[in-house]
Order: structure tokens, then sequence, then C-alpha cells
């Protein structure tokens, strides 16, 4: 039987959750001090009821079905986004208080200045669509739905008209951050590049498409953190603030009250990021220490409970993991020890979060953060403060920061292509908190014996993920395209069939897009690196259409690739030679037809002769995994289904993924009555504009008891085997997402 992984994974969670609490209250009922019993636990309670409260808002609040009307929504100025033509909101709905992730295209470059070039609060009455965030619909994949709802937005709203809109009448203290916000990111587009960058980033956490490279360097090495508004950052705007007010011969005592009422505002304005909501909280009771009598770690702990009051789920993104573990250890240790010390227990204790978000680790992580840290703090940062103050005044001294910025840039591009990547993988809970454990069991007093035990559990980690005893056949939710990945035990060989793709209109040059979403990182290499995978052995194309190959050059840039197979006479092909040219492909690329032979796994029954590589010239491939025979047939129409018939009569099949995702040109009766299959695989994407699965095709397949899983439906689907046996997993349940679903599935 099928089995819903997300429910699997929420059960594992919460048994785990469930282990840990109960460790915790053992060690505080050994501490047998019966006032920190009582207080830890109304606290759990606490959080408890909190946790079930908020599952129940979101619960509440969530759309189960599209609801189409009209709309009247109130849009802040600094909360709307543009790519290309598409523009991205926030919608506020003045009457229920409610928000929802809002997109509309704009048609004209008149329309697209219309939308964006507000800066004030407006009002639109808007028509459009209602529906519910989608989740994550393959393993290890983002998730906008967890993203949104821990932000207390639950639906998104698809605009399809804008009727009016209108000047905001109120105002208030927060619609008044929200327009000073936007001035500042209208204020620092005029400055020079990369400075404009940096200051949206440091001062106001705007973050931008301008500095895609600079982002992906700095993530590289380890140091995305220092990009984004922390506590390093709250830390130095107030030490700078009091030390001008020291310059300026201004009341201390004044200007600390003067901040208390300033930093929670800049919550708005700084973009309201997990790392600001702690810092600002930290520096809130460090500034009122002598009104409230608590010490840092109090306060901490105070901050980290008020976090988790507006987000329980707080310690589940990598963000707060992060913001929050470490500052707790920069409370813990010994304050005398050297900055190169303090530097490793910090890359130490953050590893466990990093692998378990990240995948991989830079082997220069570590001394890049015992170099840039203080060199950010000291030099950069500054810099880029007192050029967003004085640029309208004395720009020289932006101009000058510029050119030290662009140095930096050059520095850490030079020094983040550097080889080095380690490919450590995903490790599972449960390994995330026993290298976590044994950390903190290694930093309460450090021996050689202690750094031995964590060294030898991070290698037997690294063994599990990379040498798994089981093989997989998974086919991989990519949208309106086909991408199946085959491994088979211990990583011996890695296959990938098809890579997936989305056609790109040819667009007027205001509204190209500066950044586009690339499908194959968001899912099949995401899943690919989860499992500590960088090289895969063969790729087969099964033929020349973009949503099989288009993201071939992604899979060339992002993964090696020793080999590709494409239906014989498609080798030469422009269109083809484009995509290896663009990823730099340098294995071999091979014509087959079915009496070639690339991999001892699986074998090729189609085609038999050179072709042009259309739908009738599709590859199609078989082999045994686990017990069960599958069949891969691309895009194979009726006609090619009989011509393969009639060359392998005995052929009979367990698994059958569908020819051209469902569509009524293949899948015939007779195809399936000889194969026999029990289960058939779709690949099809959401409200595609062909309608696949065709629901003749699908009634087809439950008349003969065959049972249909879509990828619409199932998101991403897997058999996991192990020698002669194995199981089917599914991301999701199947009655997730019936509203996106055709009839013939959703019935």
């Amino acid at each position: 039987m099928l089995a819903g992984t997300l429910a699997t994974a929420i059960a594992a969670e919460n048994k785990w959750l469930l282990l840990i609490t109960g460790y915790l209250f053992w060690r505080i009922f050994k501490l047998r001090k019966r006032r920190v019993l009582v207080i830890s636990t109304l606290v759990a309670l606490g959080l408890v009821l909190l946790t079930g409260y908020f599952n129940y808002w979101v619960g509440t609040h969530t759309l189960h079905d599209v609801q189409t009307g009209t709309w009247r929504i109130v849009v802040y100025p600094d909360e709307v986004r543009h790519n290309g033509s598409l523009v991205f909101l926030t919608a506020r709905y003045p009457d229920t208080q409610q928000k929802d992730a809002a997109m509309v295209r704009a048609r004209t470059p008149e329309e697209l200045s219309r939308f964006t070039g507000s800066k004030l609060p407006t009002v639109w009455q808007v028509a459009g669509d209602r529906q519910p965030i989608i989740p994550a619909t393959n393993d290890n994949q983002f998730d906008p739905q967890r993203y949104y709802n821990q932000r207390r937005i639950c639906n998104e709203l698809r605009i399809k008209e804008v009727k009016t809109i209108q000047p905001l009448r109120r105002n208030n203290v927060a619609v008044t951050c929200h327009v000073i916000r936007r001035q500042l990111i209208t204020f620092f587009n005029r400055m020079p590049g990369p400075l404009a960058s940096y200051c949206q980033q440091l001062v106001i956490g705007e973050q931008t498409q301008d500095n895609g490279e600079l982002m992906e360097n700095a993530k590289r090495l380890g140091i995305i953190h220092l990009f984004c508004i922390s506590g390093m950052h709250v830390v130095l705007l107030v030490t700078l603030v009091r030390m001008a007010a020291t310059y300026l011969w201004l009341d201390l005592e004044m200007v600390n009250r003067c901040l208390l009422f300033f930093l929670p505002a800049y919550l708005i304005i700084g973009g309201g990021s997990v790392s600001l909501i702690r810092a600002v909280i930290m520096m809130e009771l460090i500034l009122g220490h002598r009104m409230l009598k608590i010490d840092s770690l109090d306060g901490w702990a105070i901050s980290l409970l008020i976090g988790m009051a507006w987000n329980p789920y707080l310690l589940l993104d990598l963000g707060g993991q992060l913001t929050y573990l470490l500052s707790l250890v920069l409370h813990v240790i010994n304050p005398r020890v050297s900055s190169f010390k303090r530097c490793w227990w910090l890359s130490l204790v953050s590893l466990p979060s990093i692998l378990a978000n990240v995948y991989e680790v830079h082997w220069l992580s570590f001394f890049a953060s015992f170099v840039m840290i203080p060199f950010f703090s000291v030099v950069i940062f500054p810099l880029v403060v007192v050029s967003a103050v004085t640029y309208g005044c004395f720009p020289l001294i932006g101009q000058f920061t510029n050119e030290v910025l662009i140095i930096f840039q050059q520095f850490l591009s030079t020094v983040g292509h550097f080889p080095g990547m380690i490919p450590f993988g995903k490790p599972s809970l449960v390994w995330a908190l026993i290298l976590f454990i044994l950390t903190l069991w290694l930093l309460e007093r450090p021996s050689f014996k202690k750094y031995g035990c964590l060294l030898v559990a991070y290698t037997v980690c690294f063994m599990t993920i990379h040498l798994p005893l089981t093989g997989e056949v998974t086919f991989v939710d990519i949208g309106q395209g086909d991408s199946i990945l085959v491994r088979t035990p211990f990583n011996r060989r890695v296959m990938l069939i098809d890579t997936g793709g989305k056609l790109n209109f040819k667009e007027p040059q205001w509204a190209r897009m500066k950044t586009r979403s690339d499908g194959a990182k968001r899912a099949t290499i995401s899943y690919l690196k989860s499992k500590g995978i960088t090289t895969i052995d063969t790729i087969y194309l099964s033929h020349h259409d973009a949503d099989h190959i288009g993201y071939l050059p992604t899979f060339l840039k992002e993964m090696g690739v020793r080999k590709i197979a494409v239906p014989a006479g498609m080798e030469g092909q422009t269109q083809l030679i484009k995509r290896l040219n663009d990823g730099h492909f340098t294995g071999q690329l091979r014509g087959v037809t079915d009496h070639d032979q690339v991999d001892p796994e699986l074998k090729i029954l189609h085609p038999f002769n050179r072709g042009a590589g259309k739908n009738e010239d599709s590859m199609v491939l078989t082999g045994n995994f686990g017990g069960q025979s599958f069949i891969f047939t691309g895009d194979l129409d009726r006609q090619g289904e009989q011509a393969v018939l009639q060359r392998y009569p005995d052929l009979r099949i367990g698994v059958l993924k569908l020819g051209h995702h469902g569509s009524r040109t293949a899948s015939a009766p007779q195809f399936l009555d000889a194969l026999r299959p029990q289960i058939g695989i779709i690949s099809a994407g959401r409200f595609n504009r062909y309608h696949h699965p065709n629901d003749d095709v699908v009634e087809e397949l439950k008349c003969r008891s065959i049972r249909p899983l879509s990828t619409q439906q199932y998101g991403m689907i897997k058999y996991n085997y192990r020698g002669q046996s194995g199981k089917w997993q599914t991301k999701l349940r199947g009655d997730e997402l019936k509203w996106t679903l055709p009839n013939s599935l959703s019935n």
C-alpha cells in the first residue's frame, strides 16, 4: 500500500520532539528545584496551547477550494515587487485583517508602472481567484505553504483584473513605517551598484535580484548570514547611534529611551526577519536591564519564548535555528576565549543545522567566517551605514565605499569558486540530533576523545547517506514534464530519464524577467544533493521536446554527468547541441536504438531506427527493480506502442509510465491489455493547458484495475527497494490538492 511520506515525517518529528521534551524535563527534574520545574511545566503547557491555537487558526483560515470574486485589498508600497511583467504583493483585507500572497501580470509598461509606482499605501479593487497555497510536492523541496503560514498568510490571490487603485485614507504607526521603508528603498536605488544592494540588504533587509552571484558565493562559503539583518547588525547600529550621541553631547539615558521606542518600529522598517525579531527583543532587554533586572541568558530565553509565541515553528527553519542557537553559544562560552576558538565552536554547533537544510558545506567555511566576520563588522557594515546616512549630502563617501565593495565582491567571487564543496547530504532527524548532542557534549569540556567520537559520528552519518542499502525509482513532480530518477543500492549507478523543462515564450524588453524560476534546482537537483549525489552516470533524453530536455543545462552546470543517451538521429540537432554548450558538457553523447545498451539496469526497446527526436521517435526503456518491472515510454504515440508490442510480444510490465503525460495520443487499450500493469504513473502539471491526463485514458486504466498515480495528486512518487522487495511512498496523501485535479483523478 502507498504510504504518505508527509504524514510519516510529521509523525517522526512529533516522536522525536516528545523524546527531546522528555529528556529536558528529566534533566530539570534531576535539579530538584521545584520552582524551576513548575515554571518549566507552565511554559511548556503555554507553548503547547499556543501551537494548538496556531494550527487551529491556520486551518480555519485556509481555503479548501478556489473562490472567484471581487476583492477590496490594501497594498503597502514596500511590499510590492516585480519580476518582468509579474507583480508580487501582499494583499491585506481590511474587513477581516487577513493577508494573502497576491500576484498580477501587467500587460503594458504603463500598467506595470501603475501597479508598482505608488509610494503610499493604496486600496485596490480587484477581480480574481483566491486559492490555498500549494505545499512542497517533492522531498527536501522549499515549502512555500509552511513559509507563508509562519507569516500568517494562508492563501494566495491570483488577480485577473485591477479595476481601481485609490490612496488609503487612514494612517497609523505601522503604515508610517511601511512608507518610510518604501522611501528608503527608492533612495537606495539611486545609489551606484553594488552599494545600493548592500544598503537595501544590510539596513532594511530588502533582498535584491542584482546580487545573485554574490549571494551564491556567500552561501557556498557559509557566510550568507552576514548579508541578512541579524543580531550583529542591530548591535552595530545601536553602537553607532550611541557613539554619535556621545560626540554630540547628548544624554545617553535619553538616547536609550528613544532606542527602546525606535527598535520595535525598526522591526517593520527592517523587514521583520526571524533574526531581526530576536535581535530587537534582546536589545530591548539589554537597554532596559536596569528596570527588568535580568541577565543576558534570561534575556535570550525570554526572546525565544516571545519568538515562539508568535511563531511556534520558529526552530524548524534554518534561520530560526541559527539565530537562536549561535546567540546561545555566545552567551554560555567563556568571553575570554580567543576569537579563533569562538569561531570554531560556532561553526561546529551550526554544522548539523546547515547540513540538514543546505546538504553541503565548503571546507573554507570556517576560515571564511573567521576572517570575514570581524572584517564585515569593522569595515563593510560601518562603511555601508555611513554611506546610507550621508549619501544625500556627501556622495563621495558612498562612491569610495562602492569601490571597496567592488573589490570585496571580486575577492568573494574568487574564493567562492575555489574547489572544496563537500557534498555531505541531508542527515536524518535522528542523526542531526545525535550530531548536535555530541557537539554540545564536546563543548562542555573539550577533549581529544570527544573530538574523536564526534568525527566517528560524522563519518558514519556520511557513509549511511552515500552508501544506502536501498535503491529507488522516483518520479519527480517537475510540473508539465518528465524527470525520473533511477538509483541502485550503494549508489553504484545513478541514472536520470529526462530532465523536465518549461517553454519560454519570447517577451518584450520591458517584460523580461531578471531571474527565472528553475524547476530542476527546486525539485530534482535539491533532492539529489540531499542524497549526497553530485554525479549522474547517464541522462536518458527520451526525445527533443522542451518539457523533457529543457532543464538539461541546469543539470550539466550543477551536477557531474558522464554520459547522455538520446534517440538515434537526435544527437546532431542544433537544439540539443546548444543546450550541451550552455551546460559545458564534456562527457559522452550517444544516439541509441533498441540494439544498444548504455547501462545494464535499463534495456532500450525503442526507437528501432534513426529519427528526428519527435514524439514518435521517443526512447522507451524498461528495467526490473526490487521485484517490480517498469517501462518508461516518453511521449511515444499509439502507433509506436503497437510497434513495440509487435517487436516484443511477450512483454509484461508491473508499472507503466504513461506516454505523453496521459494524453489520448498514447496508452492505447491494446497496449494496456498486452502489458497488464498494476500501476500507471502519470507525470503532468497542475492546471496544464493540455488538460492532461485525458479523462478517457484514466477511465481505461480504472476499467482494467490499473491504479493511476499522478504527480498532480501525489507529488513525488517513489519506489524504494532492497533486494527483491520494495514499497511505494508518496510526498502527499492524495487529498490535499483535490481542487487542482481534473475530474478523472478527483473522483
